[in-house]
Formats: structure tokens, C-alpha cells, sequence
């Protein structure tokens, strides 16, 4: 929906309104008859206020920032999740939704050792503009357009590197084993954002699916992911939606639709103005006919909630993880003038079985809500909850996010894996590995001088094992980083060790998928997930878990 800039004096003058209230008698004593203050009065204020401070305040400030900041606040003032964008921040909404943006196609982490700089953490997508050029994984980004970028944060490099179709950015980057900088110039291209970026099987016959956010292409992407797998082979599927923030309402319901049998509800909504309540059901339904189970976080929200809630309450699949974020306000999104926009709260949405999942949310600050994040405890723990039921009759609960049927917390680093991985040294030492200056690792060479990968497509992943040559020269090369440890430190956190180093060379050499199924490994949630998938399977043809101690387990 397109509005005029008077939608933005609307919303000038109703946050007017709120500061009126907040400032009491001051604000009364210049109301009109009645003890009204008129909408004409109170952005006659405002915008004195802003004259006032444009032409004396002791910096220069422009009138942007001060109406922008100024409309944040106010929405602040009625939920947590009603928001306001500038025209940067509502350009990256809309390509998120697009599932697309212009740029080169590479992925980029910050590197811990070296401030501002950034490693491509994966081989560039074949035939994007990265790609083309010839930029690999493991290249180090130092200079952009020929100015440093030492000081520079992640989405500062980001933002430099991305840009309108056609036009072209610089860089220079350092790879191992050149001893010169390298110079490009790449042409930024269109580049699809992936929203399902790893499927595979997990174990023979179990496929599992990652889903980062619900934007337009994710059902497809879906579709297309569990196509290349071949369902006919599958016995069973994980779909990990944990630290999914949500998205787009049509492709959870679209997400729903692959595991719910046609016509069963995935969603409704009520909000205030007049015919606003709506129901939505699984439109074709039926497509994926697999024991199921889904895994959440604290930090799985919104759309990726409404799935979780729906499969729950059509027992259509075992959820295990952690309780949600809780976020059952639904957002409308307008836009607005000057390439602004503003997400604003307009209805509530609630699960099949007539929950309201959202997180209280009264009396907190807009900080806390977003810090104090979820509860693992089983729901009995946490105070009163209100009760519903499955469609067989299970109890599930509402309010505070969805509770998993098996609570399972994500396993936390101990103190030496957490001290390991803030050093980066995982990373560092694969490169190392990689480029030959280990002696006795003559096999993770996996690239020749030129640093093309020596691997035939179909040809299988190497074993690449850590042996104890290798873990002697990690010792020596954790010493030189000045990094304190034991043999103990070692011998304790060995598996840890060995996957990871193994993780960081996947990475470099096959991409972030290959890397992924390696990490995974150590995923204590995923491997709940295997273990419950006989529950699962029970869930899904008798609606039932096998005991009630098997709902809601303690640890």
C-alpha cells in the first residue's frame, strides 16, 4: 500500500498525542474547550519543536533523524514489534522478502584476529559475479574501492559490497600462499537470497532441512530441495526451524500445506478494524506423507511459529527444542513517502487449536523483551499457562511461545571450546592445513596451485581424518597463537576439536553445506531429533506419544 506524506504527519501527531498524556498538566493547561488539545495544536508543537532545535541545538541535526526517531518512538510505545524504517533499512526488508539483492554472491564473516577485514567463507556460487572473476573461499578482503577496511564493521563492508545491478565495485584481497595482493573489479549482479540453505540426508533415510526465513521462494526452494533428495527413499525428515525470526505469512501457510492434509487449519487472525478475522487453511495439502519432527529455539518466531503450532496441533509432528520467542502480533507493512516504511501491529494470530502465542510483553522495556528471550523449563515450571488440546486430545499451552514436546536445550561450549572458537583458530587452522604447511597432512591438500578443487562432482567426500601427528601439530600452533592450555584441555575436548577443524576445511573446500553436515554432528538437539524419530512416527498415525513421561521430559 502506497500513502502520502500525510500518513507520516498521522503518525507525527498521534505520537504528539502520547507525549501530551506523558507531560500531564503542562499539556492540559494549553488545551482548548473541553480539555481537548486539538490534532491541529499538537503538531503546531511539533514542529516548533523541531525549528527550535534544527536552528539552536549545539550540532548540526537534520530534520530526518528528528521525525525518524521520533516515529521509532512511538511505535515503540505500542508493542514490541511495530516498526519504523529508514530507506536503508526498508530496502533490505523488501530484498529479504524478494529473496533477492544486487551484489556479487559471495558470503563474508568478519575475521576475529584482524578488525574490519572479512574471509569469503564459501566457494562463490556458480556463475555469480564473484565467481566469474575467479574469488574463491578462504580470500581475505582488505581494501574496498582502494581504502582500508581495518576499521570498519561486518555491515559497513557488506553495504560497500552490494549496489545496483551493473555498476561495479573494487577490491583486494589476500589469498594463501600469493604473496601479492590481488586486485578485481567485479560487476554486481542480481543474486537470490536461499532460505533453505541445507538439506540432505542426515542419516540414511532421514532427511533433514534447514529453513532460515520465510520470504517469497522458500516453499519452492522446499519443494525443489526434497526433490533433488528423492522422498520415495525417506523414512523420516527434521525440518530445523530454530533461529528462524519468521517472515512471510503466505509461505508459512505454504510450508504447512506440504505436511497437513488439504483444508486443515494452519492459522487464524482477529484484529480490530471490521471483517478483519480471517482463517487459513492448507490449501492443496498432503504433499510430504513422513514421520516428522520440527526443532525451535528461543529464537524460532513469528511464521516459524505458526508452523511449529500448526503440525503440534494437528499432531502432525513432534516438536522438540526449546520454548519460542512468543510473537503472535501480526504486522502490516506500509510504504511510505521518501522510500520509508513502517511495519505496524494490526491483527493476532492464533494456532489451529485457539492459542495466542504471544509473550507478555506489558511492564517491560523494549530492551528487556528482546534480551529475556523464552523459558526451556517444562511449562508447569514457569507459572500458569492456559490449556488446550491437539486434535487427539494432547495438552499443549498458549501464551509465552510454543513448548516443545521434548525439551531438549541446545548444549552449551565449555570453557575451552568457548576460548577456542572466540580466537578463531579453527578457521586459521585449516587454512593451514589446506595450503600445506602441515607435513603430515598430505591428504587435506585439497586444492592444487591454481586453487581449484581436485574433486569431481560425483566423486565421494574424503574421510579427512585428524590423526595424532595432526593434533600434535595443533598443540604447537595453538602455543604460537599464545593461546594457554593443557593436555588435559585436549584430551577432554578432542571430539570437539577434531570436528571442527574438519567443519572449517569442509567449508573452505566444498562450501557452507558440506562444512554444515560436519558441525551438525556434534548438534546435541539433531541428534534428539534422530533419537525421537520412532515417536514421531507414533505421533503421525495414532496421534499419541508412547508414555506421558515422553511429553515434556526433565533433564
Amino acid at each position: 500500500m502506497k500513502h502520502r506524506f500525510a500518513v507520516l504527519l498521522t503518525l507525527v501527531i498521534l505520537l504528539s498525542s502520547v507525549m501530551g498524556g506523558l507531560l500531564g498538566g503542562n499539556a492540559a493547561a494549553k488545551s482548548g474547550s473541553g480539555g481537548q488539545t486539538s490534532s491541529n495544536e499538537f503538531l503546531a508543537n511539533f514542529t516548533e519543536a523541531v525549528d527550535i532545535i534544527q536552528q539552536t541545538y549545539v550540532d548540526k541535526v537534520g530534520p530526518d533523524k528528528l521525525v525518524y526517531t521520533a516515529i521509532k518512538g512511538m511505535l515503540r510505545t505500542l508493542d514490541p514489534h511495530s516498526s519504523f524504517f529508514d530507506p536503508k533499512e526498508f530496502a533490505r526488508l523488501r530484498e529479504e522478502q524478494h529473496s533477492k539483492y544486487f551484489g556479487l554472491g559471495i558470503r563474508v564473516r568478519p575475521l576475529l584476529r584482524d578488525r574490519g577485514r572479512v574471509v569469503i567463507v564459501e566457494p562463490p556460487a556458480i556463475g555469480s559475479p564473484a565467481e566469474r572473476r575467479g574469488l574463491r573461499a578462504g580470500d581475505v578482503i582488505s581494501r574496498i574501492e582502494g581504502e582500508p577496511i581495518d576499521d570498519w564493521t561486518s555491515d559497513e563492508v557488506v553495504n560497500h559490497l552490494r549496489g545496483p545491478r551493473g555498476t561495479y565495485v573494487n577490491i583486494t584481497v589476500e589469498r594463501p600462499n600469493v604473496r601479492e595482493p590481488l586486485q578485481f573489479r567485479v560487476e554486481r549482479d542480481e543474486i537470490p537470497l536461499i532460505t533453505v540453505p541445507y538439506a540432505f540426508e542426515v542419516r540414511p533415510g532421514i532427511a533433514y532441512l534447514k529453513i532460515d526465513r520465510f520470504s517469497e521462494s522458500t516453499s519452492e526452494e522446499l519443494r525443489k530441495k526434497l526433490d533433488a533428495i528423492g522422498e520415495s527413499k525417506l523414512t523420516g525428515l527434521i525440518l530445523d526451524l530454530r533461529d528462524n525470526p519468521g517472515g512471510l505469512l503466505n509461505q508459512a501457510i505454504e510450508v504447512s500445506d506440504f505436511f497437513l492434509p488439504r483444508n486443515d487449519l494452519v492459522v487464524s487472525t482477529k484484529g480490530r478494524a471490521d471483517g478483519s478475522a480471517r482463517s487459513y487453511s492448507a490449501p492443496t495439502g498432503n504433499r510430504i506423507r513422513l514421520p516428522a519432527v520440527v526443532l525451535i529455539n528461543r529464537h524460532s518466531a513469528s511464521a516459524s511459529e505458526i508452523v511449529a503450532g500448526a503440525l503440534q496441533d494437528h499432531d502432525r509432528a513432534l516438536i522438540v527444542g526449546e520454548t519460542s520467542f512468543g510473537k503472535g502480533l501480526v504486522q502490516s507493512v506500509y510504504t511510505l513517502q521518501n522510500d520509508t516504511g513502517m511495519a505496524l501491529t494490526t491483527a493476532k494470530y492464533y494456532t489451529p487449536s485457539g492459542r495466542l502465542i504471544q509473550r507478555d510483553y506489558s511492564g517491560s522495556t523494549f530492551e528487556y523483551f528482546y534480551v529475556n528471550i523464552g523459558e526451556i523449563a517444562p511449562p508447569e515450571d514457569v507459572g500458569p499457562r492456559e490449556i488446550f488440546t491437539t486434535d487427539s486430545g494432547r495438552k499443549v499451552y498458549g501464551g509465552g511461545g510454543i513448548t516443545p514436546d521434548i525439551i531438549e536445550p541446545m548444549r552449551e561450549l565449555n570453557r575451552f571450546e568457548a576460548l577456542l572458537s572466540s580466537k578463531d583458530v579453527f578457521f586459521q587452522y585449516a587454512r593451514r592445513l589446506t595450503s600445506g604447511q602441515v607435513p603430515t597432512a598430505e591428504n587435506f591438500r585439497l586444492r592444487d596451485k591454481t586453487g581449484d578443487s581436485q574433486r569431481k562432482a560425483d566423486e565421494p567426500l574424503p574421510a579427512l581424518e585428524i590423526t595424532e601427528p595432526i593434533l600434535a601439530d595443533f598443540k604447537t600452533f595453538l602455543s604460537d597463537q599464545n593461546i594457554q592450555f593443557t593436555d588435559e584441555d585436549i584430551q577432554k575436548n578432542v571430539d570437539f576439536i577434531k570436528r571442527r577443524i574438519r567443519q572449517e576445511v569442509f567449508i573452505s573446500s566444498y562450501g557452507l553445506q558440506e562444512g554444515f553436515r560436519i558441525g551438525i554432528q556434534g548438534d546435541s538437539q539433531v541428534l534428539k531429533a534422530l533419537e525421537m524419530m520412532p515417536e514421531a512416527r507414533l505421533l503421525m498415525t495414532s496421534g499419541q506419544l508412547s508414555s506421558p513421561a515422553a511429553q515434556n521430559p526433565r533433564k
